[in-house]
């Protein structure tokens, strides 16, 4: 029974480390700002949000500024509204993420948007984005979820 026991405790001990740090390239960090999970929606448009966890864990401030792509194209910060029944995003200046607390890019909140791709975003594919904070850029992947999606396919998955 002892060894069933410990073999059980052995596994999960190594199924939460999995968890917890198991998939490096859904957890990214730049100067103590943590990023989980960044995601966007598959789309055929020219246009999109990106979304993502922020948890700074250093001793200083650090703003969200913006990201760009490889190619150049600049994303902007942005914020979501509703005025007059007509949902929209607009422009932020950067926000500051303060030591020990988290900011969340989600729909219907902050994200940064991306005007003008040039291609298709495909569900299941990654896309490289840099990110732009006060800390310096930092190159992250961001998956590719459902176009309906409302979460990364890894929500409320421990790091």
């Amino acid at each position: 029974m002892k060894r069933l026991l410990a073999a059980a405790l052995l596994f999960a001990t190594a199924a939460f480390a999995e968890n917890d740090h198991g998939d490096p390239s859904h957890v990214f960090e730049i100067g103590g700002l943590e990023i989980l999970h960044p995601w966007t929606n598959a789309t055929d448009h020219d246009h999109t949000l990106v979304f993502m966890e922020l948890h700074n864990e250093g001793d200083a401030p650090i703003e969200i500024i913006g990201a760009r792509l490889v190619s150049g194209l600049e994303g902007q910060l942005v914020g979501f509204r509703m005025k007059d029944g007509e949902m929209g995003f607009d422009p932020l200046p950067p926000v500051p993420v303060a030591p020990g607390k988290h900011l969340d890019l989600t729909p219907d909140g902050l994200a940064i948007r991306f005007d003008g791709l040039s291609e298709a975003l495909e569900e299941g594919h990654h896309w490289e984005v840099v990110l732009v904070t006060s800390a310096g850029t930092l190159e992250i992947d961001v998956s590719v979820e459902d176009a309906d999606a409302r979460a990364h396919g890894h929500a409320g998955h421990a790091h």
